[in-house]
């Protein structure tokens, strides 16, 4: 972001670098979940486990988007976000997969079965969360304005897909290289979901994160806006810790 200037710029730049602060916090205590500690130790149908039930919240994220779209009012957010969902859909002929087929691709490539994929049904806890999540986006797309509306989907839609799917790679990477194919779903997400801080954010950025920081950026400005943006990530970390809970309860 443009550095500003004066007195009021400072305060900006204060504001969003207390704002990436507060999300490298955030961070921190995600990556340093039980769950992904022990990733590379996890046998193959307990790992097998977790990705299926993770592939409940990746059908969940067009209605998120969708849902955040109607609830922006800035029309360059506006159309970000819907340049973002059609990369979920990326051949408007039908043939090419979609996202979501890559990610049953790679499903397969690690070891599950079409049958496996196909009958797998969501935990209550998977089932909670996907709940939680939808009324979050939705609160925020009803009421919050487009600084909750971007930050669930910063975060919720890519910073955080990123960092969990970066820490999946170290165990997943062995198996693609063995099997001699290229993931298509987990380590193209890992890159191009990547987080950039929002001081470092622009309209050029090359990630998703980084464009719609960007935006967010700017609407810090707002009074209240900064202490919004902390409090909806807490929110949207809280639901996630509460997915990867479940598969570490009791141990």
């Amino acid at each position: 972001m443009a550095d500003g200037a004066g007195r009021h710029g400072t305060e900006i730049r204060d504001r969003v670098l207390s704002a990436d602060e507060s999300e490298a916090g955030l961070l921190a205590r995600f990556t340093a979940h039980d769950l992904f500690s022990d990733v590379e130790q996890l046998e193959r149908d307990a790992f097998l486990e977790v990705l299926l039930q993770r592939r409940f919240l990746s059908l969940l994220f067009p209605v998120v988007y969708d849902a955040g779209i109607d609830g922006l009012g800035d029309a360059t957010a506006v159309r970000l976000v819907r340049e973002i969902l059609r990369e979920e859909y990326p051949d408007p002929s039908g043939g090419t997969p979609s996202h979501r087929e890559d990610l049953v691709s790679d499903l397969l490539t690690l070891g599950a079965t079409r049958a496996q994929v196909l009958g797998s049904r969501p935990t209550a806890v998977t089932a909670m969360v996907l709940e939680e999540t939808l009324a979050l986006m939705l609160d925020a797309a009803a009421t919050g304005g487009d600084v909750a509306v971007l930050t669930i989907l910063r975060f919720w839609g890519e910073v955080l897909v990123s960092v969990e799917y970066g820490e999946f790679w170290r165990r997943m990477e062995g198996e693609f290289r063995a099997a001699g194919v290229a993931s298509r779903f987990y380590h193209p997400h890992h890159h191009h979901d990547g987080r950039e801080p929002l001081a470092l954010a622009s309209d050029a950025s090359a990630t998703h994160s980084g464009r719609l920081g960007a935006c967010l950026a700017r609407l810090l400005e707002a009074d209240g806006a900064a202490e919004q943006f902390v409090r909806v990530e807490q929110q949207v970390l809280a639901a996630r810790l509460r997915f990867y809970d479940q598969f570490v309860a009791g141990r």
